[in-house]
C-alpha cells in the first residue's frame, strides 16, 4: 500500500515527534480521535512500508455510519460491520484474506450488496461467518473446519453452509466456532482441543453439532483460547475447555480442561451475568445485571480493569468491580486464537472507552498516552460498541 487516507504512506517519518524509519518529507500529523461516527485505531495500518514500524499508525478516516457491531482482525486488512437496517457494510485495503471477491479496496466503509437480512456476524482464524436470513455463512479459509459443512475448500466469498436449522447468532475463534438456533441450543464446528466444542471428545468435528448435554435457552456465547462461554437467559453460564487460569467461574475450581459445557457462574447462589465477555488466556471480564464487571483469572497481566494485581481464580472469581461503578456494556480482553502471551482489553462504560494491560502500550504510544499498563479512558463519548478487539485493532464506532 503506497497512499493512506491521502497521505503517502512513504513520506511519513515522525509521529507523536518520534523519528523513525528512512522516509524522506516528514512532519505529517496522524489522525486525532474522532468525536464522532467510525474510527479504527490500530498499530499495523501501513502494513507495506518497511520505513514505518507496526506501532504508529491510526486510521482509517472517521464516517458518519452509525453500525451496531464491528468486528476486525489483524491477519488482513478487512473490516465488517452491520447497521440496524440489517445491511453488511465492509472495510478493506487487501483482498489477501477472507473476502477476495467485490471489494472495492480503497479503506472506505462501504455496502456489501444491497440484502437487508443479514443479523450477525464474527470472526474465526482467516475466515468469516454469518447469519443471514437464518442461514449459516462462511467466506475465507476453511481448512480448519469452521466452515461446519464438511469442506476445507476456501470461500472467496459467502456460501451457504448450514441453512437446516434456524440460527440467530455465531461466535468464533481460533479454529472453531459456535452458533445458537432459534430455540436456544448450542452447536459447534471445527478444531476440539481441550473439548472447546463440547462434544466430550477433542476429535476434528466437520459438521455443526449440538454440545452433548443438550442445553437450553442458550442467549449468548464467547470464545477464549480453547474453551467457550455459554450464557442462558436466567443469567447462567456454562463453560467448556481449557481452564489453565482457574477463570471459568466460582463453581468450578480444577484447573483441568473441562469436559462441559458444565456450570461455572449459578446465577441463584453467584451472579447473574447480563453480557459475557472475551477473555484472554490470563482472565476477563464479563458483566452482571447491575453493570459491574465481574473479573475473573489472573492479574499481574493487567487485565483486571481496576489496576489490581491481585488475582480472583476458582471459588473466588467473579469478583465484582465496584471501584470500577456500573454502565458497563461491554469488554473484551483481546485474544485473537491460540495464544498465551496477550495481555490487553478495551471495555465500554457509559458510552466512554477503556483500554489497558500489559501488552496496551503500542496503542497507547500511538495515542500519545502514558506508556503503562494501566487501565484509562481513552474516549470519554460517541463510543456505541467495539464488538472485535484484536491484538492490533480497537474499533470504535
Amino acid at each position: 500500500m503506497s497512499n493512506f487516507s491521502g497521505i503517502d504512506a512513504s513520506l511519513i517519518s515522525a509521529f507523536n515527534g518520534k523519528t523513525f524509519g528512512t522516509g524522506s518529507g516528514g512532519g505529517v500529523t496522524a489522525n486525532t480521535l474522532a468525536s464522532s461516527g467510525t474510527q479504527i485505531i490500530s498499530n499495523a495500518n501501513v502494513w507495506n512500508n518497511n520505513d514505518i514500524t507496526p506501532d504508529f499508525a491510526i486510521g482509517p478516516t472517521y464516517t458518519n455510519n452509525t453500525f451496531t457491531k464491528i468486528v476486525g482482525s489483524s491477519q488482513g486488512g478487512q473490516f465488517l460491520a452491520l447497521k440496524s437496517d440489517n445491511t453488511l457494510w465492509y472495510w478493506a485495503t487487501t483482498s489477501t484474506n477472507f473476502i477476495t471477491t467485490g471489494l472495492t479496496l480503497d479503506g472506505t466503509w462501504r455496502q456489501y450488496g444491497s440484502d437487508t437480512d443479514w443479523t450477525d456476524i464474527a470472526w474465526g482464524n482467516i475466515c468469516w461467518l454469518a447469519v443471514k436470513g437464518g442461514n449459516l455463512m462462511f467466506v475465507g479459509n476453511g481448512s480448519f473446519r469452521q466452515r461446519g459443512d464438511g469442506s476445507t475448500a476456501t470461500a472467496t466469498t459467502w456460501v451457504t453452509v448450514n441453512s437446516a436449522l434456524t440460527w440467530v447468532s455465531v461466535a468464533a475463534n481460533q479454529n472453531a466456532a459456535w452458533a445458537i438456533t432459534d430455540a436456544g441450543h448450542a452447536y459447534a464446528t471445527g478444531y476440539s482441543y481441550s473439548y472447546m466444542t463440547g462434544q466430550g471428545n477433542t476429535s476434528i468435528l466437520s459438521t455443526w453439532t449440538r454440545e452433548k448435554n443438550s442445553l437450553t435457552d442458550i442467549v449468548e456465547i464467547t470464545m477464549a483460547r480453547r474453551c467457550a462461554f455459554l450464557r442462558n437467559s436466567s443469567g447462567d453460564i456454562y463453560f467448556t475447555g481449557n481452564n489453565g487460569n482457574n477463570y471459568a467461574g466460582p463453581q468450578i475450581t480444577s484447573t483441568t480442561d473441562q469436559n462441559g459445557p458444565i456450570l461455572a457462574v449459578n446465577s441463584s447462589t453467584n451472579y447473574v451475568c447480563a453480557k459475557l465477555g472475551q477473555f484472554t488466556y490470563h482472565g476477563g471480564c464479563h458483566i452482571d445485571s447491575a453493570g459491574y464487571l465481574r473479573f475473573h483469572g489472573e492479574a499481574g497481566s493487567y487485565t483486571r480493569p481496576d489496576n489490581s494485581t491481585t488475582d480472583a481464580k476458582g471459588a473466588s472469581s467473579g469478583l465484582q468491580l465496584t471501584s470500577m461503578g456500573t454502565g458497563w456494556t461491554f469488554y473484551s480482553g483481546g485474544t485473537e486464537g491460540d495464544t498465551t502471551t496477550f495481555y490487553a482489553g478495551v471495555a465500554i462504560k457509559s458510552g466512554a472507552l477503556w483500554y489497558g494491560g500489559s501488552s496496551s502500550t503500542a496503542i497507547k504510544r500511538t495515542l500519545g498516552l502514558t506508556e503503562n499498563s494501566n487501565w484509562v479512558e481513552i474516549r470519554s463519548s460517541n463510543v456505541n460498541i467495539a464488538d472485535k478487539y484484536t491484538t492490533s485493532y480497537i474499533v470504535m464506532g
